[in-house]
């Protein structure tokens, strides 16, 4: 069986075919391998009206997959052009929480199914949440900067005024209780935290079985002293956290976020930030990634600024790889739609 591998620099060539080989170990099935590598995350995703956050070219991706029958990648675009030219192609798998590279619907049309790996990163994320809180709620980074760039000592940051809670003082608010949100709520638990949670498709006695108090969003603004976002970004999401929500929280809490930039409004964000209306944020996603040279973020002191990162793990890469390589076997060997599978429909397709 011919298969198009369409790695990337974190989820490579290796990682996928390390997958499909374990999982397929001792089932029958021989794979015949091309190979394609675009450069992210090197290179900042792409988005069109038909697909987004891919890397790579759509020419040199249709080239790689015109004979295969399966297709794995994390990160290569996937557009109507690219399926048309692969005409033998059963299935595609991305090893990636939502298959936005790929045009699902075209597949559909040609009852291809589109198997995905959702809560991959989930760990990574939750982790890198608590790194965030603590380096800029303890001066982590301001006083990593000073020493590294100017050689300062910043004794001036042990003084009471200047000085942080502990996150186990703390009241973290959670703007979403998914596979992240649930796992950043454990690990803050671990410390001591007290925690709130808003999230309206999650039913209140879930939400206080894991040890937290469900309340709505301007009450959980307004008592905690970390507000951490992990939400999907949808149109009900876009934008919630505006000036109006910002403007409800502590003058010592810290926003964070590490889920999607579009559900913060920057401007109003920064405007609160320089005036210091809040304490802080840390931030791992923009509106622009990556932000242009000129944004006002560049100018705040009290932010803690990453490239994206935060489901940049081994185990991210390889618990994606292995999550698409379970749902393939599922459809190569047991003949069943597997269960994370982004388009169902693709049977009805293949009937007629």
């Amino acid at each position: 069986m011919k298969v198009a591998v369409l790695g990337d620099l974190f989820v490579t060539n290796e990682v996928l075919q390390r997958a499909l080989e374990k999982v397929f170990e001792g089932s029958g099935i021989q794979f015949e391998y091309t190979y394609l590598t675009d450069t992210w995350p090197v290179t900042p995703v792409m988005k069109t009206e038909e697909i987004s956050e891919f890397v790579g070219d759509e020419e040199e991706t249709a080239r790689a997959m015109q004979d295969a029958e399966v297709a794995v990648t994390h990160t290569a675009p996937i557009s109507r052009k690219v399926l048309d030219r692969a005409s033998k192609l059963k299935v595609i798998a991305t090893a990636r929480g939502g298959p936005v590279n790929i045009n699902w619907n075209a597949c559909t049309e040609r009852g291809i199914p589109v198997i995905y790996a959702p809560g991959r990163n989930s760990g990574a994320v939750a982790e890198f949440t608590i790194g965030m809180m603590l380096a800029q709620s303890r001066s982590i980074t301001r006083a990593h900067m000073s020493m590294m760039n100017e050689k300062r000592w910043r004794g001036d940051l042990y003084q009471y005024s200047m000085v942080g809670n502990e996150l186990g003082s703390s009241t973290v608010g959670l703007v979403g209780l998914g596979a992240i949100g649930s796992k950043v709520a454990r690990l803050v638990q671990a410390f001591g935290a007290k925690v709130l949670v808003y999230d309206p498709y999650v039913k209140v006695e879930d939400i206080e079985k894991l040890g937290c108090k469900a309340v709505d969003l301007d009450t959980l603004l307004k008592e905690s002293d970390f507000v951490s976002l992990h939400a999907r970004y949808t149109k009900e999401t876009k934008g919630m956290i505006g000036e109006r929500e910002i403007s409800l929280m502590k003058p010592t809490a810290y926003l964070i976020n590490t889920a999607r930039g579009e559900l913060v409004q920057h401007d109003a964000l920064y405007k609160a930030l320089k005036e210091r209306r809040i304490a802080g944020a840390a931030l791992d996603i923009f509106e622009a990634e990556p932000p242009p040279s000129d944004s006002p973020l560049y100018e705040l002191e009290n932010v803690t600024a990453t490239s994206h990162l935060a489901g940049a793990s081994i185990q991210a890469a390889e618990i994606g790889a292995t999550i698409m390589a379970q749902g393939l076997y599922e459809f190569l060997v047991n003949h069943k739609t597997p269960k994370f599978c982004v388009n169902p429909d693709y049977e009805k397709y293949l009937k007629e």
